[in-house]
């Protein structure tokens, strides 16, 4: 909702604003196209006072658009006058007889989107004596529209956010504290100050700006990898450094949270995330930060988006083979046919290395029919378990289609269970076929150089896996 040129005016009337005893309005104060200002003194403005001036036309047209605007917003669920004691989460209000009321609290739940929008259409708004709006998981004042076709009216040291759009008038009590803007189109706003301090408010939302930054622990990662998100959150000037939870998301859903102050940034570990590409963002909510004796609230902030890789495997790391060395020291190629149940690609080969399987090892991906689409050779292995080398450039492979992965060792000795392959292995969105659905699974060639392998002996698992990364978002 985009308030124009009327966002700098605490008040803006059409035709009057008047004013009794002590009230500070932190903003401008307009008139259009009227022009009377009574009370002030005592009353005082932070701002400028445009009475009947050009600045005050054109906030008033800025005004009546926004106006019009929410009036054509739908769609509108229409809820019972009474807001007090009741949470509402985003979204566009109004009552069955047209008159909305406040007594208790009324608390605006943003479900941790700072951009979330309420909207609450009366034809007329009066709030109780002490009443208050509260603000949770990241709702803003700037973000909270009271559409009000006749008039409003701002209980005594009543505390209320938002921005009150009246047609007809608007009357903010004694001692009340306005988180917004009060805005008459067509008559008058009135004010009632206080005799003795605390005075009464108008205060327009200026909430320093913060900026979030994101970043993660190891991109891409493997699936069943613990990965940990950081959220640093910073003040666009200044050194105060913002206090306040962030969440963290996945697309639209959160995933975590965490805590930001001056102690550390805000950090969430997980485990847990699928196979695929991950939109991220971290989002600051906004908070109560003491400078000294002065609280500062800051603005909540997003990060921009880190899209988390995550690959997987046939088998993670705790798999072991029955023998990891077996007494072989022919040079030959291992493979297993597989398929993914989505498009996506591979980014490599992975295989198990027994402590006797030295020499050089060569990774390779091949079609169902013998066509090598990829190869390099492992570097910077260990001494033993799984070894994995990434390809050059990552292969794309169709849903649903056979492929091999392989490795060639010029030692012998590789590893194997068998039998294994009796069944179908799956860990989606993988799978490895069973023997006799396309030939045998696990395959193997003999032979001093890397070559498809055909041969199979008793559904044996060689231990040969792939690295592959699922096309689009889980």
């Amino acid at each position: 909702m985009n308030l124009g040129d009327a966002a700098s005016f605490g008040v803006l009337a059409g035709s009057a604003v008047t004013n009794t005893n002590l009230t500070a309005i932190t903003g401008d104060l307009g008139v259009s196209p009227g022009n009377s200002v009574s009370g002030f003194p005592p009353g005082t403005v932070s701002g400028t006072v445009h009475a009947g001036d050009a600045t005050a036309s054109g906030a008033k047209a800025d005004l009546v658009a926004a106006y019009n605007d929410i009036t054509g917003r739908t769609p509108v669920v229409t809820i019972p006058t009474e807001l007090g004691g009741t949470t509402r989460a985003p979204g566009i209000y109004n009552s069955a007889n047209g008159v909305f009321g406040i007594t208790g609290t009324l608390t605006l739940d943003a479900q941790d989107d700072p951009d979330a929008v309420f909207i609450f259409k009366a034809s007329t708004l009066s709030t109780a004596n002490v009443s208050n709006i509260n603000l949770v998981n990241g709702a803003q004042e700037d973000n909270v529209f009271w559409q009000v076709s006749g008039s409003a009216t701002l209980g005594t040291f009543s505390t209320f956010r938002g921005n009150v759009l009246a047609l007809t008038s608007v009357m903010v009590g004694s001692g009340a504290t306005l988180y917004g803007r009060a805005f008459a189109l067509n008559n008058t706003v009135t004010l009632q100050g206080t005799s003795n301090p605390p005075k009464t408010l108008v205060i327009v939302p200026n909430n320093p700006p913060t900026t979030t930054t994101l970043t993660t622990s190891a991109n891409p990662s493997q699936r069943g990898q613990s990965i940990t998100f950081t959220a640093v959150v910073s003040p666009v000037t200044g050194s105060l450094v913002p206090q306040g939870e962030v969440v963290f998301k996945d697309g639209s859903t959160v995933i975590g949270s965490g805590w930001h102050d001056n102690s550390g940034p805000a950090t969430f570990t997980t485990s847990s995330l699928a196979a695929g590409q991950h939109s991220i963002t971290a989002v600051y909510l906004g908070g109560d930060t003491h400078d000294g004796e002065a609280i500062v609230h800051f603005a909540p902030s997003r990060s921009p988006e880190l899209i988390q890789t995550v690959r997987t495997s046939l088998w993670d790391n705790s798999a072991v083979p029955a023998i990891p060395s077996h007494i072989d020291p022919n040079a030959s190629t291992a493979g297993v046919k597989f398929r993914a149940t989505t498009a996506g690609t591979v980014t490599g080969i992975r295989f198990y290395k027994g402590s006797q399987n030295t020499g050089t090892h060569v990774g390779g991906l091949w079609t169902s029919s013998g066509q090598l689409l990829a190869s390099a050779t492992f570097t910077n292995e260990t001494a033993s378990g799984w070894q994995q080398v990434n390809f050059p450039t990552p292969v794309s492979i169709a849903a649903n289609t056979t492929y091999v992965a392989s490795y060639h060792s010029t030692s012998g000795f590789y590893s194997v269970t068998r039998p294994y392959f009796n069944t179908q292995y799956t860990n989606n969105p993988l799978l490895a076929l069973a023997n006799g659905a396309e030939g045998g699974n696990g395959v193997y060639k003999y032979g001093p150089t890397n070559a498809f392998p055909t041969d199979a002996y008793q559904s044996s698992n060689y231990w040969v896996d792939l690295v592959f990364t699922p096309s689009g978002t889980p």
